[in-house]
């Protein structure tokens, strides 16, 4: 048959249609995300809301790509649903996000593929005796929620009290955490009457204790990092970013749109974040906590997690000490500078 002969062009024609579309579904047609409870996790519902992925994919050639998010409490439960494949992308802390590097290192190598969240955790309590993390010692019948014991909350009580009594004494209240979902925690604080009369509490449940008047202020993670630092991360493993490089870029620039949506429409953000968790709020306030620069931040860049991962290495919680801040993001980031 003759390459002039129109038969054969048509042939040709749909060959290579055939062919850009095999090679355009041999990446993934489905991204799940793990996010867990609070307003740090309000990227993952402008991301999921405007269909940001699905713009970006259509973008790169990919057609239609499934999106789809679950919630989790704690990081051992989100690096479970990342490992055991249950989820494509885990949304959690520093602490969390060290750990499954530090385990994965030289295999499966999970890291970060960008910063979702700067926001300072607050150590709230209703028990008039304590009034810093020393008082902790003397009280009695008293828990200190948090959402695990590998969160990024414990790991920062760890860092104020290795700050206060040297790093032998670093874990010196883990006596005192136990694990539990932040609406749980922030029940059993205002209604009081409870073994747990404190909470490591992140947006919007901190803003609600302390605006109860029941609530007093312990500690702020800012105090014991020095600054603002980042809170939560999106990670996942590097063989599916290998597998596809198409399909990670649209989540990456998904979460960069969805972040300039925050920061340009506090409004509609704060409504997405009522709307998805079903959230008793006023819009109105939690407009006021996404607008404030003090309370939050959205931003890719990692901020002050070395300080994290250096600490984490000191007390024998991770056994590889990276190099730099570097060793556990992927490389989309390494050119904003991070910390």
């Amino acid at each position: 048959m003759s390459r002039n002969n129109p038969v054969f062009t048509v042939a040709a024609a749909a060959l290579a249609a055939v062919c850009l579309s095999a090679t355009a579904r041999a990446e993934s047609n489905q991204v799940r995300f793990a996010e867990q409870f609070g307003l740090l996790y309000l990227p993952l519902h402008v991301v999921v809301g405007e269909k940001l992925v699905q713009k970006h994919a259509a973008s790169a050639g990919l057609g239609d790509v499934k999106v789809s998010m679950v919630a989790l409490s704690g990081g051992a439960a989100v690096n479970q649903a990342l490992l055991s494949g249950n989820v494509e992308f885990a949304a959690g802390g520093i602490g969390p996000l060290l750990a499954i590097w530090d385990k994965t290192r030289g295999s499966d190598d999970v890291k970060a593929a960008l910063d979702i969240a700067k926001m300072p955790l607050k150590l709230i309590t209703n028990d008039p005796a304590v009034k810093t993390i020393a008082d902790y010692l003397k009280a009695s019948d008293h828990k200190i929620a948090t959402p695990s014991i590998s969160s990024i909350q414990a790991v920062t009580l760890r860092m104020a009290s290795a700050k206060l009594w040297g790093e032998a004494e670093a874990k010196k209240l883990d006596p005192l955490l136990v694990n539990m979902k932040h609406p749980d925690a922030v029940a059993a604080l205002l209604t009081g009457g409870q073994t747990v009369k404190s909470h490591f509490a992140t947006l919007p449940f901190s803003y609600q204790e302390l605006k109860s008047g029941k609530g007093r202020l312990v500690l702020n993670s800012y105090e014991v990092l020095g600054g603002a630092h980042t809170t939560v991360a999106l990670y996942n493993t590097s063989k599916w970013k290998q597998a596809n490089p198409k399909l990670y870029k649209a989540v990456v620039d998904a979460y960069a749109e969805a972040m300039q949506f925050i920061n340009a429409d506090a409004a509609r953000a704060a409504q997405y974040f009522v709307t998805f968790t079903k959230s008793k709020l006023k819009v109105e306030d939690v407009r006021g906590m996404v607008s404030s620069k003090d309370e939050i931040e959205f931003g890719l860049e990692p901020r002050r997690t070395m300080q994290y991962a250096r600490f984490l290495h000191q007390i024998g919680t991770i056994r590889n000490l990276p190099s730099s801040w570097k060793d556990y993001y992927h490389d989309n980031t390494h050119g904003l500078g991070g910390s």
